[in-house]
């Protein structure tokens, strides 16, 4: 697939970030489309403290990858 990127728990925020920047996104910007788009109110420190602490829901990470134009797919290994 082009453009495929395989995210790590490890290192997810520093993914998203790459992806943002791929497109023109920084966190903030990202994070400011996800809460007009979704009609959400939670702030850049609440998203920073889900990627640090690993407690970002699939749902959250769906709405950021929306914003940037990807989607996920899973595969068996």
């Amino acid at each position: 697939m082009e453009n495929e990127i395989k995210l790590e728990t490890n290192n997810l925020a520093s993914q998203i970030k790459y992806i943002g920047a791929l497109n023109g996104y920084t966190i903030t910007k990202i994070k400011e489309e996800v809460n007009r788009k979704y009609n959400k109110t939670d702030s850049n420190r609440n998203l920073s403290n889900k990627f640090r602490n690993k407690t970002i829901r699939v749902n959250e990470l769906v709405e950021i990858l929306d914003i940037l134009d990807y989607e996920i797919y899973i595969h068996k290994r």
